[in-house]
Formats: C-alpha cells, sequence, structure tokens
C-alpha cells in the first residue's frame, strides 16, 4: 500500500532512531551552527525556535523593530497556503495580502506580485514558499523587489535542500529565512523550526531573549506525540489493511497524543528538544535535491482517489484542499475567492504523489498510479 506521508517511508530503523534518539546541548548548537553556515547568516540572528509559524513571526517582528516595517504594513504571500502563515503575519500585526497563482502553478508569478504592488501602496514585503519544493524564478522576483523596494522572507517548509533556476540555493537571497520541521516538511522532527536573519542590519526582536531560551531548552523527550509519532504512523499503516485506521487516530487524538499538524501553536517561550536538533542535524546533511511532492491537477478528484484506494493508494492527504488550509480555519482566512480565482480552481483540482519512495517496487507502484491519475488530468 502506498500512503502519502514521509513517514509512510520510515524503516524499522527510522522508527527507532526517531522514537529513541539522545540528544545533547553540543546538538542544538550544532544544528545552529550549521544553518547559520549553509544559509548565510550570523550565530546571533540564527534561533532554533518551537513552529514554523514562531519562526515567520519572529522574522516579521524583526522587520518592524528595525524600522522597515510598521504595524498595518501590508505582506504579499500565495493564495495556496497554510493558515499557519496567515497566523504569524497577523501576530506581527501586519495585513496579509494574498497573490493569485499562476496558471496551473501552485506559486503566483514575479509579474502577478508587481501588478499587486502597482494596486497597493501600502506593500513593503513579500514571502515566497516555493510550494511542494518547485522553485520559481528568483530572478524575476528580485528584480520586483528592487523596483518596488520589497523585503523578501523566504518560507523554507517544502523547499529546504532546493536550488532557484539560476543554481542559488533557495534560503539564500531574502533578507530572512524560515524553516519548519513539522510533520511531512523538508525536515522533519513533528513540530520545530528555525529563523534565519540575513541581513547585518537586523536583530532578533528584544522581547525574544535567545540566551535565556536556549537556557530552556529541553533536555529529556516531548512524549508521545513528537517522540512516538512514527510508531503510531506505523501503526495506523497496518490498520489501514483492515479499514480501522481512523479509529485508531481517532483515540490519539482524543487522549492527546497526537495533534494536527496545523494546530501546533504559534510560541516565542519554548524551543524544540535537544534530541529533535540531533534528528533535524542529520536530516539537514541528507536533504535531497528533489521536490516534496509531485502534483497534478485532476478533474473527478472524490472519483479519482476513490479508484486509487481500490488499488492499494491512500492519496488523500493533499496540500491543500482548500487555498488556505486546513478548511477548519478557511472562513477565519476571509479569503478573496473572488480576486483569486487559479488559487480556488487548483485547490479543488490538486493531488500529490509522494516522492519519497525509491526501491524499484514502490517506483512500479507510484508509475501505476500516475498512469492513472493521469487519466483523470485537467485538459
Amino acid at each position: 500500500m502506498i500512503f502519502l506521508g514521509l513517514a509512510s517511508n520510515y524503516s524499522a530503523r527510522d522508527i527507532w532512531r526517531h522514537s529513541f534518539t539522545l540528544g545533547s546541548r553540543r546538538d542544538y548548537r550544532r544544528l545552529e551552527l550549521a544553518l547559520a553556515s549553509r544559509y548565510g547568516a550570523t550565530l546571533a540572528n540564527t534561533s532554533l525556535v518551537f513552529s514554523g509559524r514562531t519562526a515567520i513571526y519572529l522574522a516579521l517582528q524583526s522587520f518592524i523593530e528595525s524600522g522597515r516595517l510598521k504595524p498595518g504594513d501590508h505582506v504579499a504571500l500565495n493564495a495556496f497556503t497554510c493558515h499557519a502563515v496567515v497566523e504569524a503575519i497577523r501576530r506581527a500585526k501586519l495585513t496579509p495580502v494574498f497573490v493569485d497563482l499562476a496558471p496551473r502553478s501552485p506559486d503566483y508569478s514575479a509579474a502577478a506580485l508587481a501588478e499587486k504592488c502597482q494596486q497597493d501602496k501600502r506593500l513593503r514585503a513579500f514571502i515566497l514558499q516555493n510550494t511542494f519544493g518547485n522553485p520559481v524564478d528568483i530572478a524575476a522576483f528580485e528584480a520586483v523587489k528592487r523596483q518596488y523596494g520589497l523585503l523578501l522572507l523566504e518560507d523554507l517548509a517544502h523547499c529546504a535542500g532546493r536550488h532557484y533556476p539560476d543554481g542559488r540555493e533557495i534560503g539564500t537571497v531574502g533578507e530572512a529565512a524560515c524553516l519548519s520541521f513539522g510533520k511531512g516538511k523538508a525536515i522533519d522532527t513533528i513540530h520545530g523550526g528555525a529563523v534565519l536573519l540575513r541581513d547585518p542590519t537586523l536583530r532578533l526582536p528584544k522581547t525574544f531573549d535567545k540566551s535565556a531560551f536556549c537556557r530552556r531548552q529541553h533536555t529529556g523527550g516531548d512524549p508521545p506525540r513528537a517522540s512516538w509519532y512514527p510508531l503510531f504512523g506505523a501503526i495506523a499503516r497496518g490498520l489501514a489493511h483492515l479499514h480501522l485506521e481512523k479509529p485508531w487516530l481517532w483515540l490519539l487524538l482524543k487522549l492527546h497524543w497526537i495533534e494536527r499538524s496545523a494546530d501546533t501553536k504559534l510560541r516565542t517561550d519554548k524551543t524544540i528538544t535537544v534530541w529533535q536538533a540531533k534528528l533535524a542535524l542529520r536530516q539537514l546533511a541528507h536533504l535531497p535535491d528533489k521536490p516534496l511532492r509531485e502534483y497534478y491537477l485532476i478533474d473527478h478528484r472524490d472519483e479519482c482517489l476513490k479508484h486509487l484506494r481500490q488499488k492499494g493508494y491512500r492519496l488523500e492527504e493533499f496540500w491543500y484542499e482548500v487555498p488556505v488550509a486546513p478548511t477548519r480555519y478557511y472562513t477565519d482566512v476571509h479569503f478573496p475567492e473572488k480576486d483569486c480565482k487559479n488559487a480556488v480552481f487548483f485547490a479543488a483540482h490538486v493531488i500529490n504523489l509522494p516522492t519519497w519512495y525509491h526501491d524499484k517496487k514502490h517506483q512500479k507502484q507510484i508509475a501505476d498510479a500516475r498512469k492513472l491519475i493521469k487519466t483523470y488530468e485537467v485538459r
């Protein structure tokens, strides 16, 4: 059976490593040093944090405290994204401005950003997320950035390890870069993230005491969710053959042993554990330079998913099922559907294939799924 989640590819060794890794303060420090070196930030302006949305919030807050932004300024973001990004912008007392996608693309174009700048004189910054790990034309975006004097925040949740068409690594272009270590991301330690301020004139917010923050880091695990998540996932995969995985996941949620990824909090008073830092450091050193997920736009998606389920493919968990996911938060976003018709269309028609199955048997199964999906592909 083929599953969409990253942990579905975990071997018994991967599960053991994730559940029982022991870390130290040295691992925590080594991860910060590795990130600072890789993405061109000073160690003082690099910090591990509790979640990806926390990282985005801190980067935006640093723009404000440096005088580069002021409360109420507008920040452009992808019209196909996660509620976490919107929450971070709003928490920084800035205004999110959605930019519609290019046709049949998971990202907006530089031309669309330029048009938005012409319409909105309060637009001062933009976020690039390179959705699914598919890199945008960064040179075109840099031209718009220079023309309108914008700040760029690169969101590496989907694309850590990938490179832009001109060869530069994603995360080495903007004034700041943020990573998420959430479930299914390019680096996956269930929760966590990092903020890197690449512009030397920026500083982490004054209210964010990094030295005290590091002293408060956890030396133990964060069971059961963070430590045992791969084990819980393995049990769910086994139960899927009996169609019993949903009651199992419901029980885990009821016991608060797991939580939905989009519910991870924006917290500046807590960081990741040292064992999570050790896992992230290992993954950072072996990031594959390929997309996180392969995507297609199809008609009759429910019918296609049903057909796939009958053949042993569980691909229902696609990014994202609405323009700003998850669905349970969508009404709170007040998404401008009339102005973002491409994003609405994309969210209603997208289907994902995993890219982390490597052996010949699974590659053949992926190829068979691809053939089936293409019979439904939008023409």
